[in-house]
């Protein structure tokens, strides 16, 4: 993973001094670079173990779906790219399983929306309370910025409320689609816990472990 990091490095570094960036820009290219690797890597390894194991439409809307909202709602992050790997490949594919396999019982329509409903009433406590959580390094400071990042978050918490009720009502048609309408709800409980203390913690434990493996 050192390795990797080294090489979006060295390129940052080429295209800046060919396009005379200045260090601003070429840090910015930088993470650019790092940031798409980290995503490749996790959709190439998820997309190996969905395949295999029977779960990998689950996967695929779980990693569209935290990358769609972590945008607006930011949260708690591990500082390492082999951390970062470890514990996406590892939630994904947990909770794509847990909702293909464990939690894919067909229940009563109404008990379903019911539990939709409670889920995503704590999501929204939680967007409301912690909503955007930022970092050290990049502070969000500006009023009309998190007054934005605010509005985006819930728009985007609606939109996958109502997301996951059409999949409850089309269950009837297709059984999949209650898994489907499991990992939604899953991948909303996920981000939440991201922006809690406790997500916080979780994150900075796992870079203990990996900091000096990664170095």
């Amino acid at each position: 993973m050192a390795s990797m990091e080294r090489w979006a490095k060295r390129t940052a570094e080429r295209i800046s001094l060919q396009m005379k960036y200045d260090e601003d820009k070429k840090a910015v290219i930088a993470y650019g670079l790092t940031a798409m690797i980290q995503m490749a890597t996790i959709f190439v390894i998820i997309s190996i173990f969905g395949l295999f194991f029977g779960f990998w439409m689950e996967s695929v809307v779980i990693f569209l779906g935290v990358g769609i909202i972590r945008k607006s709602t930011g949260g708690a992050h591990s500082a390492t790219m082999l951390g970062c790997i470890l514990i996406s490949v590892s939630s994904i594919s947990l909770l794509s399983a847990a909702a293909r396999y464990i939690f894919d019982i067909s229940i009563n329509i109404y008990l379903n929306c019911f539990v939709s409903i409670f889920i995503y009433l704590l999501c929204f406590v939680v967007f409301y309370l912690r909503v955007p959580v930022d970092t050290p390094n990049k502070p969000i400071v500006k009023p009309e910025k998190i007054k934005r990042l605010r509005k985006q978050s819930f728009l985007i918490l609606t939109a996958f409320f109502l997301l996951s009720m059409v999949c409850v009502f089309l269950t009837g048609w297709n059984t999949r689609f209650f898994s489907l309408a499991v990992i939604i709800r899953l991948t909303m409980l996920w981000q939440a816990l991201t922006l809690t203390r406790l997500g916080q913690v979780f994150f900075a434990w796992i870079d203990v472990g990996f900091r000096g493996v990664s170095a």
